[in-house]
Order: C-alpha cells, then sequence, then structure tokens
C-alpha cells in the first residue's frame, strides 16, 4: 500500500541516491570528538532485537509490500551496526525503486533516509549527510527516529569543528532527555561555542540552564574578576542543574586578587635584551592600565635553572611565564614545579616536555600561524591554482612544504606552483618561468624563425591558471619581486593578487615608493593604523627610538601573555573564549594560545586594514 510522503524528503532522497551508495566507504574511520558514536535505531521497530543480517534478507525475500520493505531496513541496520557498509549499500540500493515510486510509508521513508544518512557518514561526506538530514529535522524534528537523527546531525556538526550547531543539537538532545546524563560531553561542544547568545535554546530549563552556564563563563572571562560571582549567581538560580559540577570547577580554582602572582623569566641582559625587555614592556604596559596580578621579572642569563625550585618555593605563584628563548625552556625540569602551578612559556617548548598536562601551555609569535592563516584564508576567497615564491635556502623549503600541505589539506590533488631565488638577479626569470612567460617568449621566437622574411607582432602571454600568488620572503624581497609580477602579467589579463606576511610591513614602508601598492599581508592588529590603540604605539615609538615593528610585536606579545594571565587557570577551560589581543584574536586549546591576525593591504606606501571577512 502506497504512502502519501513529503516531497521534500522524498526528491532530495531520489537526487542523492543517485550517487550515494555507488562510492565506497573511505579507509580512515571517522574521527570526532563526540561523548560516543551514534547508536543506530531499528528503523523497523525500534524495540525489536537486531536479528542476524543474513536471516532478514532470507526472510525479506519470502516476503511482499510493506512487511519487505521492513525486514530490508531492519538487514541494512543489522548490516551497518556490523561494518557491513558495502553490503548495506546494496540492501538500500533494491529499497531504492520504491523510494521513487512512492512506495514507502512516511516511517520507512525517515528510516531509508537516516540509514542513507549513516552510510554517507561512514564515508565522512558530511555535506551529503546534512542533505539527507535536513528534511528530517525540519520543520519538525522526525517523530520516529528524533534520537538518532539528532545524534547524526550532531556528529556531522562536530567533525567539521561546526561547535554551535553541533551544541545546538546537543541542546535539542536535551529536551528529549537524551543529553541529560554526560555531564562531561555536553561541556565539551559548549565551551568550544564561541558566543553564547548564538546558540538556539529549546525552551526547556535544562538547556536553558547550560546556555546561561556558558554566558556567565563568557562575561566572567571579560572581566576575570566577577568569574566566581557571576557563577554563584548562576548556581543560585539553577541549584539542581547538572552543570553544577562544571561551575564549581570553575570557583574551586579561584584565586584571591593578593594571590595572583606570576613569575616572568626574560633575558634581560646579553644578546637578546632588547627582545626581552620588549615583552617586558608589554607587560607593564598592560598593568598600566589594569593591575589584575603582580609580576616578578628575573633575568634568565643571570638565572641559574637549578635554583629556580627554591625561587619558586620562597616566592610563592600561581603561574610561571617563560622562558622566551628555547634553548632555555629545555633547561627546566618539570619535576621541579610545584603540582599546581601553571606554566605559560613564551616560545614553542618541545613536545616531551609539553606532554599532555593541562598545567602546561605555550604562546608563540611564529611564521608557521601566519602561512596557514593565509592559506586558509585564500582558499575561503576560491583561489584555486596559487604560486609561492621564496628565497632558496632551507627556511624557504620549509615554508614552500608547509604552505604546499596546508593547502592540500583543503585540495588534495591540486599541485601548488612554486620558484626559488638565490639572489636578487634571480628573481625576475623566476618570476617569468612561473608564470610561463619564458616559455611564450621561446615559442614566439620559434615561430619568427619559421615565418622567416614574415613579420611576426607577438606579445608574451603569462600563464592563465595561477590566480593568486604568495611571498615569503622580507620586504626587500617584496619590493623587487611585486614589479617583477606586475609587468609580466599580460595587458589584456587580470592583475594576480600577490599576497604577504608581516616581514613585509617594517617601520620604514614609508620611505618607499609604491612598489608594494596594493600587497595584501597579515600582520598583529596593534601595527595597523586602524587598531584604537595605535596611537599608544606611535607614542611607544617615539620613546624607543631604537625600535623597529619587530620589537612592537614582542611588546604586544608580551601584553597578551598578561590577559592570559589574568584568565589563568580558567580560560584553558573554555576553548571558544576568545580575546582581542594586540597580536590578534586569542583563544586557547591544544595546549597553545592561538592567534588570528589581522589583514591589511598596502595603498601606495600607506597599510589599510581590510575588514573581517
Amino acid at each position: 500500500m502506497g504512502a502519501i510522503v513529503p516531497k521534500k524528503l522524498l526528491l532530495c532522497i531520489v537526487i542523492l541516491g543517485l550517487t550515494g551508495c555507488a562510492a565506497g566507504p573511505r579507509d580512515a574511520d571517522i574521527r570526532v570528538q563526540d561523548d560516543r558514536k551514534p547508536q543506530a535505531t531499528s528503523p523497523a521497530a525500534a524495540d525489536q532485537a537486531y536479528a542476524d543480517a543474513d536471516e532478514l534478507l532470507g526472510q525479506a525475500e519470502q516476503a511482499e509490500g510493506n512487511r519487505r520493505t521492513d525486514l530490508l531496513l531492519q538487514a541494512a541496520e543489522s548490516l551497518q551496526d556490523e561494518q557491513r557498509w558495502q553490503a548495506s549499500a546494496a540492501v538500500l540500493s533494491q529499497i531504492e525503486p520504491l523510494v521513487t515510486q512512492n512506495q514507502l510509508t512516511r516511517t520507512q521513508l525517515h528510516g531509508y533516509a537516516l540509514l542513507r544518512a549513516q552510510f554517507a557518514a561512514h564515508q565522512q561526506q558530511w555535506q551529503q549527510v546534512d542533505s539527507l538530514l535536513a528534511p528530517l529535522l525540519e520543520p519538525t524534528l522526525s517523530d520516529a527516529y528524533a534520537t538518532a537523527t539528532l545524534k547524526l546531525a550532531r556528529q556531522s556538526h562536530i567533525a567539521r569543528s561546526n561547535w554551535t550547531e553541533a551544541a545546538n543539537y546537543q541542546l535539542r538532545l536535551i529536551t528529549l532527555n537524551e543529553g541529560n546524563g554526560d555531564v562531561e560531553a555536553t561541556w565539551q561542544l559548549l565551551s568550544r561555542v564561541t558566543d553564547p547568545d548564538q546558540l538556539q535554546v529549546p525552551t526547556n530549563k535544562t538547556a536553558v540552564g547550560w546556555q546561561r552556564l556558558l554566558r556567565a563563563v563568557h562575561m566572567g572571562l571579560r572581566e576575570p574578576t566577577e568569574v566566581t560571582t557571576r557563577l554563584q549567581h548562576w548556581e543560585a538560580e539553577f541549584s539542581d542543574h547538572p552543570g553544577r559540577l562544571i561551575a564549581r570547577r570553575f570557583t574551586d580554582v579561584s584565586l584571591p586578587a593578593a594571590d595572583r602572582r606570576a613569575v616572568v623569566l626574560l633575558p634581560l641582559t646579553g644578546q637578546y635584551r632588547e627582545h626581552g625587555q620588549a615583552v617586558l614592556d608589554g607587560m607593564v604596559m598592560h598593568l598600566a592600565r589594569q593591575s589584575r596580578i603582580s609580576i616578578e621579572a628575573i633575568d634568565t642569563n643571570q638565572l641559574n635553572f637549578a635554583d629556580l625550585p627554591e625561587l619558586l618555593r620562597s616566592k610563592p605563584a600561581h603561574l610561571l611565564i617563560g622562558p622566551l628563548l628555547k634553548e632555555n625552556i629545555a633547561k627546566i625540569e618539570t619535576a621541579w614545579l610545584p603540582d599546581k602551578l601553571l606554566w605559560l612559556t613564551l616560545n614553542e617548548p618541545p613536545p616531551s616536555l609539553l606532554g599532555s598536562d593541562p598545567m602546561r601551555l605555550y604562546f608563540a609569535l611564529d611564521g608557521e600561524t601566519e602561512l596557514r592563516q593565509a592559506v586558509n584564508f585564500m582558499v575561503a576567497q576560491g583561489y584555486q591554482k596559487p604560486l609561492i615564491l621564496a628565497p632558496d635556502n632551507s627556511r624557504g623549503q620549509q615554508q614552500i612544504s608547509l604552505f604546499t600541505n596546508t593547502w592540500q589539506n583543503h585540495y588534495p590533488s591540486v599541485s601548488v606552483a612554486h620558484g626559488r631565488y638565490k639572489t636578487p638577479d634571480d628573481m625576475k626569470a623566476v618570476v617569468q618561468e612561473q608564470l610561463g612567460v619564458a616559455s611564450s617568449e621561446a615559442r614566439i621566437q620559434e615561430v619568427k624563425i619559421a615565418a622567416g622574411k614574415v613579420i611576426v607582432d607577438a606579445t608574451p602571454r603569462s600563464r592563465g591558471d595561477i590566480d593568486a600568488i604568495y611571498l615569503v620572503g622580507g620586504i626587500e624581497h617584496t619590493r623587487l619581486l611585486k614589479p617583477f609580477i606586475d609587468v609580466n602579467i599580460a595587458p589584456f589579463m587580470q592583475p594576480i593578487p600577490v599576497y604577504a606576511n608581516s616581514a613585509s610591513h617594517t617601520l620604514g614602508n614609508q620611505i618607499s615608493e609604491n612598489d608594494l601598492d596594493n600587497v595584501r599581508f597579515t600582520d598583529a592588529p596593534w601595527l595597523l593604523p586602524s587598531h584604537p590603540q595605535h596611537e599608544t604605539l606611535e607614542q611607544i615609538l617615539t620613546l624607543r627610538r631604537n625600535w623597529s615593528y619587530d620589537l612592537a610585536r614582542l611588546a604586544a606579545f608580551g601584553h597578551d601573555s598578561m590577559l592570559f594571565a589574568e584568565r589563568a587557570p580558567w580560560i584553558e577551560m573554555v576553548p571558544g573564549f576568545t580575546m582581542d589581543g594586540l597580536t590578534g584574536t586569542l583563544s586557547v586549546r591544544d595546549q597553545r594560545i592561538h592567534r588570528e591576525l589581522s589583514w591589511a593591504r598596502f595603498d601606495g606606501h600607506r597599510a589599510v586594514s581590510l575588514k573581517k571577512q
């Protein structure tokens, strides 16, 4: 007997059915940060125990109509539960003609869509999962398989780090009394949400309480002196809420203002004294405005690191910041440190030292962050065929490799063109070679020779497939390469956008002509004219006449380390929380302070901030 089913769901299943089951599963298992693997629900009868798949198929051969369809759906579900994915796809293909003929009941159609979505999830085809589940989620949730549908939708968004959407599905599960029991899993999702007010909260007291808890934590971290007070107010309003365990985790590690003290290890004499002093200046700059923590700076060139344990015992601190230099980080034995001391290194420590201890974190000003962010930005702009130009040395080769690997994380089958130069004299030839101008000129010369006395009027053509260029050298390299790029683009073609890193933004840019015009680059937002505290930077540069922008970046680095120090140890418990620092937008995850830099471009020799996209 046929049944009327929603046209949207039927059309979605039919279109996706043309391609989905034909593909084989990927070798890699799905790796998602979920509280558990979504448990399959039998599409035919939720309370019926799983039967052997082969037995079900045998029964289906003898059955007809809806009974046959029910048995096939049960068999496909059993095969998926046994990880026999290709066999389940074969069974689903037997049901497909019934879908196109509108021969399934509404419940059967929903079960079929869910099984198809679970198969797509096994293949990590998350957009297909979303398309198959959409008709089951909206305008109202499928009443037949609500729990399984929400869990799979949650998994799909976790797999792509869409934390707000994943948390929304978790809150919907709570309204079904399916998410109340696992407090840790719920908080793991919510803690990664960047804006609590973006959550779509169901009218359910428990779900509302979770959203209010996250908001209280975020608001407290905006003003660290209020963390405990805001959470106490939340507990008073939601006294029987399962999230009390999380709230008390924050209040249990709170410290009185008088006890918030950090020991800072910096090179204040010797070869790197300017670097250490710039970091310290940035710390003092922040504390001069908002002193929520006291610090004691120790010169690592005057410190016997074997004496550090005694120093920490005699002058108790809740936070150790530094050292700045990698070789000094390696001199500290973690066994020396008090159990409850949080350690923030100002450079990347060796993996063996970092381990998995949540009390060990690091913050670094590194070029790799800039390069990865540039690749992700260029991908988001829709570029398909980039070219990277770098010095022909070990550092240049490392950057080419990192750029290529990061790009191929997005487009595995796309090759990345690259060119390397040893000297400024090489640059023109490298640009012409990579843009195809040299080969075009050679072809023109061949035609002229073949034409003999016939006059051949031809203009060399540059490659048409290169759509973006990234430069990893310093400003002097960029000043030389950019004009070569401009003159080697064929007149009838659109200019190719040129990107660079912060090494192309220096304090002396104003002495140049327009050779940097329209180059786009990343940098710490403090160094860009539009930043609200840029005037403070100008004042400091007047006082510190020996400073370059490199030292200014270190001062911003010191300033931002204080933002973290004021919020330790709470902030590492909320990876979705972000702060606007002088070095970028800051967040903490995977034992590291991450920063998102700002984008700008040169308008002539002036740097102009670009709006966030």
